[in-house]
Order: structure tokens, then C-alpha cells, then sequence
């Protein structure tokens, strides 16, 4: 598994900004520091997200994607979603069948896109013709297991409003081959449904997002914050969810937080412990 992008919307450096830690990002030299925006890959079939920076990210870290079956999204802000992406499948030799899976709403969303660039655009009918027959969406539902890939996926409610009306992101549960893998992005503090949902059902791998660090914000914003990352885990190990050898990694990290690499990957160790790792750009974590 492979993280192809782990910066917030803006990713580090945000090339407008001049604030401490885009300037340290510009002048440190390490490569950690520079973050694109999202995209993780589970293995050669299955990507988590696709965003505007994936394209150069696949060729930057050996990652074709050629062989791409499934894209899980988590919801449609443009730093997760760039039609573009969907652009390179379509004028590739040979494009890949792929299966995108999105909530309902996002669904609903993509069908009236479609609908009013066709209305406007009838000159790319024949663009939608290629999306109909290489590109499969699939809505699911919170709390509603499926396969595919050989690997049961659930998705996961969260307060985090998406780009289409109604539309709040996924978090994606996979279980594969005994172990499991909880992409939790963009999501606010989890609510008692997810926590019931994923009670006893021990982790591998926990991937959080990390958008606002340092920053101190209040139950109902709808990121997460080092304090928000703290509450969770620590339900996450009275709910059975977390141990001591479970695999965390933060991702979807933004300057607002106030921290660059080393500074959040130090307070985050602080506070929880020294499984916790601030992902990067290019970093190659345990495969499910």
C-alpha cells in the first residue's frame, strides 16, 4: 500500500502562501515536506480517492495504474476528485474497466453533472459513451458490507459535507486475507454509529486524516485536529479497535494546522505513542 498524495486541499506548500510551514516546506529540502493532494493505493486494483496530483504521483512512485479495477471515493471536493483523472483513462490506448464506488447522493450529483454538460455540450456525447462503457459507478450506503477484489469493504458515515447536495464522506472499512483497514479522511469526530459499528472488530491499519494539527477547534468541525486524533484512538482502544499493534498513519495534512513533518509527527508521538507515524508522499506502509 502506497500513499500517492497526503496534503489537505491546498497541499504543502500552498503556492499562494507565505505562512511558517509552507515556507519551511519550500526551504527545508526534505521531501516529506511536500505534500499533493489525495490519493492512496491499496495494490494495483484499488485506489482510495483520485486526486488532481495522482496523475503525476503514479509516475513520481512506479505506480501505473493501468491495471485499476476500483476507485472507493470518499467524497467529490476537488481535492479527491479531478475529472481530468477520469480524462487520461479515456485517452489511453488501452483504458481499464473500473468500478467507482461513491456514496448515493454523490451518485445523484455525478448523474445531474452529466446531464447538464450534456445539455450544453452535445459534442461531448461521445466522451459520456467512453464513461458508460469503461467507467461503473456504484452508490453504497453506510453500514452496508460488500465485495469485491476479494476484499469486504463497508463504508462508514461521517459529518464532513461533500461537494453534491446531501452529500457527506465515506470512510472505507476493508477486511482482506484475515486483516482490516480503516481509511478514516474527512471526517470530523465519529459519531456512535460508527463507533458501534466498528466495536471488537481489531485493526491492522488506521489511517486518519490530520487537516488541522495544532489548530484547536470545536466537536462539530468537520476535520480532525491532533486533539480530535487523540479522543478517537482512545475510544478506538476501549471499543477493541485499536491496540498497541495497530499501524497508524496520519495523512490529509494542512498548513492551518501549524506543524510541519517533524514537529507533528514529534507531538503526535507524544500523545499517543510511537505507532503513530505521520504518512508522506511516496511512503510504503504493510500490505492487506
Amino acid at each position: 500500500m502506497i500513499f500517492l498524495g497526503t496534503g489537505a486541499s491546498e497541499g504543502i506548500p500552498d503556492p499562494f502562501c507565505n505562512c511558517e510551514v509552507c515556507r519551511k516546506a519550500r526551504e527545508s529540502g526534505d521531501p516529506r515536506e511536500i505534500r499533493g493532494r489525495s490519493a492512496f493505493a491499496i495494490d494495483s486494483h484499488n485506489l482510495i480517492d483520485f486526486g488532481p496530483d495522482a496523475h503525476l504521483a503514479s509516475a513520481r512512485f512506479g505506480v501505473p495504474l493501468y491495471e485499476l479495477k476500483n476507485i472507493f471515493y470518499t467524497h467529490f471536493h476537488s481535492d479527491h476528485f479531478d475529472l481530468i483523472n477520469w480524462e487520461s483513462i479515456r485517452m489511453s490506448l488501452t483504458p481499464p474497466h473500473i468500478s467507482v464506488y461513491l456514496s448515493e447522493p454523490a451518485f445523484r450529483g455525478m448523474q445531474h453533472y452529466r446531464e447538464l454538460l450534456s445539455a450544453h455540450y452535445p459534442d461531448r456525447d461521445r466522451d459520456f459513451r467512453f464513461y458508460d462503457e469503461y467507467i461503473h459507478m456504484i452508490p453504497v450506503r453506510p453500514f452496508e458490507p460488500f465485495e469485491t477484489d476479494n476484499m469486504k469493504v463497508c463504508a462508514l458515515r461521517t459529518i464532513h459535507e461533500g461537494a453534491f447536495m446531501g452529500e457527506t464522506a465515506l470512510n472505507y472499512l476493508f477486511e482482506r486475507k484475515g486483516k482490516r483497514f480503516l481509511y478514516a479522511s474527512d471526517t470530523g469526530l465519529y459519531e456512535e454509529d460508527n463507533y458501534n459499528y466498528l466495536q471488537g472488530k481489531l485493526l491492522n491499519t488506521l489511517i486518519m486524516e490530520c487537516s488541522f494539527g495544532n489548530a484547536v477547534r470545536q466537536p462539530g468541525f468537520k476535520h480532525l485536529t491532533c486533539e480530535f486524533i487523540s479522543q478517537m484512538i482512545e475510544r478506538f482502544c476501549e471499543d477493541g479497535v485499536v491496540n498497541n499493534r495497530t499501524e497508524i498513519y496520519l495523512t490529509h495534512i494542512g498548513h492551518k494546522g501549524g506543524l510541519n513533518h517533524l514537529e507533528l509527527q514529534q507531538k503526535m508521538r507524544d500523545m499517543i505513542g510511537m505507532q503513530v507515524e505521520v504518512a508522506y508522499d511516496g511512503l510504503r506502509i504493510a500490505d492487506i
